[in-house]
């Protein structure tokens, strides 16, 4: 299999159902090292470009499109077609996250167009963040009737929006936006006043709103704490419910389908994802959250129409994408990966032995609190097709196991976490008898983990370390979130008293580079502003200086999701790039 080979599929996204069953999805694939992507009614292709958000309403199917703006500067547009008439473009803004309808017209979440060449002046701790850059403009709550009217705006992000055509509610950041924390209020159309609804400080993912007007949040409000369990959470009836050991879905896999977070209240029924381990599955709430899907799968996204119906997409170790609605349609009938065995001991894993003599590469996931799980990975079908064993495992910090397993990390990165994923190592390597070298590689954390193993240990003969953190200390000056983020994950308060300085720097791979023998190297996107490509530029020097086979790989207008969401002609170089590395050092 070859890297374009590896991205030749199509994923399915977008999935939406009308009260009559027509149901509606999106397809997207690379082609001509772009992403592309078709509307789909009732399986079949009506719409082809750089679509997304399909939505029924009376006899018009509305959808978003991105269209070369002024300037070629790309814009994305609200589009209605009437059935047998032309596409009708009804206005455009910067970015158009979502919209829902109501009486009075379109409620649009979305950012204006903005001139990015202007000088910027910082004023928050928050000035900008990964995959927007600068926040020149924050994300916004319009109405759209006959013109286009801003409702919400200020220095913070309205991040959802549900209606029953009457009464309005958004979740924003405007009490804490600096680190994140999110509130649902009600909205008066009429003046643009706001109303707060929940109390104390949390985190809102997904919103929804029945007929009757209830309101019903995917969330917590546990503070700013990245490990958090979340509920599906009614704030005005003081009711909660957990869907499995956390509601939505913290599995990971390397697809582009763009999937969101979303809930539904239909009737007096509430569904959600909810996450099991290595599932993730659909849940209906009443009195109780009863999970209504099964099999060792992730559910990617699912809609639910006023008969409650439900279509959802889902991918499995093997599989890709596939749309359920009363059967399974496969988008990639003739891809099928390698089945991976699973590995429960202490903790949960899995293993793609291709042969005992090949060499085998360990994969450690990023969050530190998401998991690895039953979904398809690019990465792991195409190093498996080119003679490598793959395996991969949740160590402490993962979600899905409880909020003690998930928070079992704090203050301690690079210890029972990193033992946890040794221990797991060794294990397989015996119960498979598995004779070639060992190779490491990791994203985000995982990129952290792969710099301090290597610090800490010799048994691996290749590393690489992608969007990686290398320097705890200086991360908490240039992440859009790792003044706040790196504080609480290393169980401190403040990350620039001298203790704490210390600490940071003691949880930090560059402070132990001395040991480091291991050849390496490190991949970066250069737009990068969770983890700033300063953090491997530091561990390329210091690596170098010392003596350690290292390359140094940057990608030009990549962000931190340059390994699921980047640019595709990046990505697919990047594959070129490891199984170069992994086999010239493994083989």
């Amino acid at each position: 299999m070859t890297p374009e080979e590896a991205y030749s599929i199509k994923l399915i996204s977008d999935v939406k159902l009308n009260n009559e069953g027509d149901l509606l999805h999106v397809e997207t694939w690379i082609e001509n090292k772009e992403y592309r992507s078709a509307i789909f009614l009732n399986k079949r292709k009506i719409i082809e470009g750089k679509v997304s958000l399909p939505r029924f309403n009376g006899e018009y199917l509305y959808y978003v499109k991105e269209v070369e703006g002024q300037k070629n500067k790309k814009e994305a547009c609200l589009f209605r077609k009437s059935p047998y008439g032309e596409e009708e473009k009804l206005l455009c803004l910067g970015k158009i996250s979502d919209y829902t309808f109501h009486n009075k017209g379109i409620l649009i979440l979305g950012e204006d167009k903005v001139n990015k060449n202007k000088p910027f002046e910082a004023t928050k701790l928050k000035y900008r963040f990964d995959s927007r850059g600068l926040l020149r403009t924050r994300q916004s709550l319009y109405l759209f009737s006959t013109k286009l009217e801003k409702i919400i705006s200020g220095d913070f992000d309205v991040t959802g929006v549900a209606t029953n055509g009457k009464r309005v509610v958004i979740s924003a950041t405007k009490e804490n936006d600096d680190i994140g924390l999110s509130d649902v209020y009600e909205v008066y159309l009429s003046n643009g006043e706001m109303r707060r609804i929940t109390q104390g400080e949390g985190i809102v993912n997904a919103l929804a709103m029945n007929e009757k007007g209830q309101i019903a949040y995917l969330g917590h409000r546990k503070g700013r704490a990245p490990w958090a369990v979340e509920e599906i959470i009614l704030p005005e009836e003081d009711k909660s419910f957990l869907c499995g050991n956390t509601c939505g879905g913290d599995v990971l896999t390397d697809l582009f389908d763009g999937a969101k977070t979303r809930i539904y209240f239909v009737n007096d029924v509430i569904y959600s994802l909810g996450q099991v381990k290595g599932e993730v599955q659909i849940y209906k709430i009443s009195d109780k959250a009863e999970q209504i899907t099964e099999g060792k799968i992730v559910v990617r996204g699912f809609d639910v129409n006023a008969k409650e119906d439900i279509a959802y997409f889902y991918t499995t170790p093997t599989k890709p994408s596939i749309l359920h609605y009363k059967e399974d349609y496969d988008s990639n009938p003739g891809v099928k990966g390698t089945e991976p065995q699973e590995i429960n001991d202490e903790i949960q894993g899995w293993a793609i032995i291709t042969n005992p003599n090949n060499p085998t590469i360990l994969f450690i996931h990023g969050g530190p609190h998401a998991a690895y799980g039953y979904g398809y990975f690019i990465e792991f079908q195409f190093f498996a097709s080119n003679g490598f064993n793959i395996i991969y495992c949740n160590p402490r910090g993962s979600q899905g196991y409880g909020e003690d397993f998930a928070k079992a990390c704090v203050g301690d990165w690079g210890g029972k976490d990193m033992q946890d994923i040794i221990n797991f190592t060794k294990k397989v390597i015996e119960k498979y008898n598995l004779k070639g070298k060992l190779g490491v590689t990791g994203g985000s954390y995982g990129g952290y983990m792969t710099n301090w193993i290597i610090t800490q240990t010799d048994m691996f003969s290749a590393a690489i370390a992608e969007r990686s953190i290398s320097n705890l200390v200086s991360m908490c000056g240039t992440s859009d979130i790792g003044f706040w983020f790196n504080a609480i994950e290393a169980g401190i308060d403040d990350p620039w008293k001298q203790e704490n300085i210390e600490k940071l720097m003691r949880m930090s791979p560059i402070y132990y580079v001395k040991n480091a023998k291991t050849p390496t190297m490190l991949i970066h996107g250069e737009e990068d502003y969770r983890c700033p490509i300063e953090q491997a530029e530091q561990f390329f020097m210091a690596l170098k200086m010392n003596g350690v086979p290292t390359v140094l790989e940057r990608y030009p207008g990549d962000s931190h999701e340059h390994a699921r969401r980047g640019k595709p002609k990046n990505m697919i170089d990047r594959l070129y790039k490891k199984i170069w590395w992994f086999t010239k050092y493994l083989k």
